[in-house]
């Protein structure tokens, strides 16, 4: 009997293990990173603060800030729900519009790619892998996604994905034409306030 106790212990224990295992994530989720957008020449275009707290990611962007014609972009993904929310505030007020999570629509908004949102993996595969760089000193899988060569010309789309999940460098076109995206840095932080990922209010949106 007490044999029996001890080899169905030993299978609780084997299952649990296994499952922890199985199931441990892969990807950290609590970061609060700032990029910035660079043209083919390495001069700053702009900036953007990226923050992430388990399911719920937020980017900040602001223009022309001080003067006039100053605005905030702020993205809201909220995984859970799912929605995205991309509101625009400037002098005439808070516009916005709401979609479905998706990899591309963030990629094609802020110009950075999170593989664990819904994605058909089109982009992303092992067709377009081209080896690792690292990328502040953190070592990424480099994913090639066009490339071009004609005579004393090159030219490609390159992405850098830490953990294989998040995107912390790109560069699109050649030495003369094209520009870059690169995290400045990569803050793992233990507690984000829940207050950043509240929806403004008063907001009019167009959809």
């Amino acid at each position: 009997m007490y044999r029996a106790c001890l080899a169905a212990t030993a299978v609780l224990f084997f299952l649990v293990f296994s499952a922890n295992t199985i199931f441990t994530q892969s990807y950290d989720t609590k970061y609060i990173i700032e990029y910035v957008l660079k043209d083919a020449g390495e001069n700053i275009k702009s900036k953007l603060i990226m923050y992430r707290s388990g399911s719920k990611i937020k980017f900040v962007k602001k223009d022309n800030s001080g003067k006039p014609d100053s605005s905030t972009t702020e993205i809201f993904v909220l995984k859970d729900e799912p929605k995205i929310y991309n509101i625009v505030t400037n002098s005439a007020g808070k516009f916005g519009s709401k979609n479905a999570v998706d990899m591309n629509y963030v990629g094609m908004q802020t110009g950075v790619y999170i593989l664990d949102l819904p994605n058909d993996g089109k982009i992303f595969n092992s067709g377009t892998r081209a080896g690792s760089e690292s990328v502040l000193g953190m070592e990424c899988v480099k994913y090639t996604i066009a490339s071009q060569t004609v005579p004393g010309d090159h030219a490609s789309s390159d992405y850098y994905m830490y953990q294989d999940n998040l995107m912390l460098k790109r560069r699109v076109g050649n030495a003369t034409e094209g520009n870059s995206i690169e995290a400045l840095n990569y803050d793992i932080i233990s507690d984000i306030p829940e207050s950043i990922f509240t929806i403004p209010a008063d907001v009019q949106y167009l959809n």
